[in-house]
């Protein structure tokens, strides 16, 4: 069985520079909740739910994808959470509402 995924990281609005790993492929924006799929390659979850309610492949690799198909990226989230926390002296939440950056990611929407 699957663990419980946490809540989307809260993210400030502004991120500078971000590692291209943590930005997803599809958003291109920084990911605040990371999946991988069967390939080894990372998406934000929401991100990929919209593709694959229109495609039902991989965006990278075209194979064959299903939501059921991928987990959450906890290392990934991980990752990302300290990176964003030294970028914003701190003001990372790891949950989901919350103060310090209002919910938006890196660069806004997407």
């Amino acid at each position: 069985p699957r663990a419980a995924r946490p809540p989307p990281l809260s993210l400030p609005d502004k991120l500078d520079d971000p590692p291209a790993e943590f930005v997803c492929p599809i958003s291109h924006q920084v990911m605040s909740d990371p999946v991988v799929g069967p390939a080894g390659i990372s998406y934000e979850r929401e991100a990929l739910r919209q593709w694959l309610s229109v495609r039902k492949i991989d965006p990278t690799t075209q194979a064959s994808l299903d939501m059921g198909d991928v987990y959450a990226n906890f290392s990934l989230r991980g990752l990302i959470a300290r990176w964003a926390a030294g970028q914003s002296g701190g003001g990372v939440i790891f949950g989901g509402g919350g103060a310090s950056g209002g919910g938006a990611r890196g660069g806004g929407g997407g």
